[in-house]
């Protein structure tokens, strides 16, 4: 191979969303906008456009010369007027009037809109996948107690399944945010050079209401609520930033995901699977890496990063439009909604397919037991009067200077006969099951 591939179509694979963001299909699009534009003038009262042309449009929609295009772009130093030429060139009825009484971003804005709102709507429907695997395994594991870690040291005890549900938690709070996101992707709709809608104000021959009428009819074919009041050239890069926060969020709830997996795999708790055939390390055959886990990381913290870039491109857009968002946009979008994509059905594989290694959890926990029952002792020994801090400190320097041996300590060797305590793990996972079970009848999704 001569030229530079992408690993993102060829590596970190994407079929759901790689052919919607294909030039094809956003050439199309946009084409598709052209027409929808014409139809709608039309059917206002626009006498420049003709059904023939309209006609001849639909027919060619699908021709696409993109040795033409670059050619044109080259001779115009311009992207949309090179594509309006090679459309014109196919569709010689129409060549007249498309692209009539609108701006670049009457396709850019709208294309990019139609294309986000869509990709939306299939990383819902992933994330939703996704939280349905992890409410299985919270239920499925939502007694078996394990270790709980704090600051990575050893805890008190929760439940495998207390810890799919604390995961799934987060990405609930992803999926709402995913809906809120989706009701409100922004359609430009016509707003013309600068967003006065004065050149379509004059279309229309001074006609306010069909002014709105087409901006709505507009929104309305592609799916959106209504188009966009307030814009300039475009619409507010401030949308852009909160649709890659939303795609960040993913990402982030992920990345927790599976570093916490990656620490369960070298405690040998928790792993993903591994293949009959796969191999560890070139030089250790013994080794079975988290190696999807930590490629997820290193994808989620790209997505993340773009959060960035989004924000700096935002904050640079001069007045009514600056173009150094266009190149930004070109790269970003397809990339993050991709490899959001990627990560999501890996991680669906993943969750699918874990590996909880009972015996593993089971040893460690009972070899923990001693310091597990910390805590009723201190509360037994309350109920029996004394001191709560003394109480604490006394076992402090058990644990800590005589390796959790209580046969010296009368006081503790007191509690732990007259207490009645239990040394069964079951008695320390408190409420975890409960909470599973409240955490998903409360919710819909």
């Amino acid at each position: 191979m001569d030229n530079f591939i992408s690993p993102i179509h060829n590596r970190y694979h994407a079929p759901l969303l790689s052919p919607l963001w294909s030039p094809i299909h956003k050439i199309t699009t946009m084409r598709n906008l052209w027409i929808s534009l014409a139809k709608h003038q039309y059917d206002l009262g626009v006498s420049s456009i003709t059904l023939e042309g309209i006609q001849q449009m639909e027919e060619n929609k699908h021709h696409i010369d993109f040795v033409k295009i670059e050619e044109y772009e080259n001779q115009f130093k311009h992207d949309i007027m090179a594509h309006i030429h090679a459309f014109g060139d196919i569709c010689p009825l129409a060549k007249s009037f498309i692209h009539l009484g609108v701006t670049s971003n009457f396709i850019n804005d709208n294309t990019d809109s139609i294309l986000i709102l869509q990709s939306l709507h299939t990383l819902l429907s992933l994330s939703k996948s996704l939280f349905n695997v992890l409410k299985e395994k919270s239920i499925e594991y939502g007694e078996i107690p394990t270790i709980a870690y704090t600051h990575l040291q050893r805890g008190q005890l929760t439940t495998v399944g207390k810890r799919f549900a604390m995961w799934n938690a987060d990405m609930y709070q992803d999926i709402l945010a995913m809906q809120r996101c989706l009701q409100n992707v922004p359609f430009r709709g016509i707003k013309g050079t600068v967003g006065s809608e004065d050149t379509i104000l004059k279309l229309m021959k001074g006609d306010h209401t069909k002014c709105k009428e087409l901006n709505e009819r507009l929104a309305k074919e592609y799916a959106f609520e209504k188009a966009l009041i307030i814009t300039g050239q475009t619409y507010s890069r401030k949308y852009d930033v909160e649709m890659v926060h939303v795609l960040s969020g993913i990402a982030q709830s992920i990345y927790k995901m599976m570093n916490d997996i990656r620490l369960l795999s070298g405690k040998m708790e928790m792993y993903e699977s591994f293949g009959k055939k796969q191999i560890g390390s070139s030089a250790m055959p013994y080794k079975k890496n988290p190696i999807t886990c930590e490629k997820i990381c290193s994808l989620a913290r790209y997505i993340i990063n773009q959060e960035i870039n989004i924000q700096q491109t935002y904050i640079n857009q001069w007045l009514e439009r600056s173009l150094d968002d266009s190149a930004l946009k070109r790269i970003m979008y397809p990339e993050v909604f991709l490899l959001t994509e990627h990560i999501l059905t890996q991680s669906i594989s993943i969750l699918t397919n874990i590996v909880v290694e009972r015996d593993n959890i089971e040893k460690s926990v009972q070899e923990h037991m001693k310091q597990i029952v910390s805590e009723e002792i201190i509360l037994k020994g309350v109920e029996m009067g004394f001191n709560r801090q003394e109480l604490h400190e006394e076992l402090r320097n058990c644990y800590i200077y005589q390796n959790g041996d209580f046969e010296k300590n009368e006081k503790i060797q007191h509690i732990l006969q007259k207490g009645n305590i239990s040394i069964s793990p079951n008695n320390y996972i408190g409420r975890c099951k409960e909470q599973i079970e409240e955490f998903y009848n409360d919710i819909l999704i």
